[in-house]
């Protein structure tokens, strides 16, 4: 077989060299390995730049920590765009309870949830010739907004 399986289904990987590999360093390592000047005044600035990064402050609607748990992803589909304004319907955890889900939404998004339903759709049986394999299932929320509140990523 000219390939192997993880060469067809997940991608081409670049084959590791047996040479020694390029080392990087400080701008005084590069100095003394006879680079030129430049090259040094290069890489001291970008050591500068990495060291002088300031922390980035996450803002008051993103503390939740409950939240990065619990909510997976937006499930967008043409159903859940037609639920109208103030609906939304997210892929949550299958530990998502109503309540705990209430305060996620909150703490996350910075606004006031009115009511919630939850649904969890089932596995799957899908069949490809001979072979059989199952779709995992999931759980979703529907969230409804109190009126005029909106999320913007979305």
């Amino acid at each position: 077989m000219p390939f192997n399986l993880s060469q067809i289904f997940g991608g081409w990987r670049r084959k590791e060299s047996k040479g020694r590999s390029k080392a990087r360093g400080t701008a005084d390592e590069i100095s003394r390995r006879g680079r030129a000047p430049e090259a040094a005044k290069a890489a001291e600035g970008r050591v500068k730049e990495i060291s002088d990064a300031t922390p980035r402050v996450a803002s008051v609607k993103n503390k939740s920590e409950l939240a990065w748990k619990l909510i997976i992803a937006p499930h967008i589909s043409e159903k859940s765009t037609m639920l109208g304004d103030g609906r939304y319907v997210f892929k949550v955890s299958g530990s998502a309870n109503k309540p705990s889900l209430r305060q996620a939404i909150e703490g996350r998004y910075g606004v006031a949830v009115q009511s919630i339903n939850i649904l969890a759709a089932r596995n799957k049986k899908r069949r490809r010739g001979v072979i059989l394999g199952i779709k995992p299932g999931f759980k979703k929320a529907i969230v409804a907004l109190k009126a005029g509140q909106t999320i913007s990523e979305f």
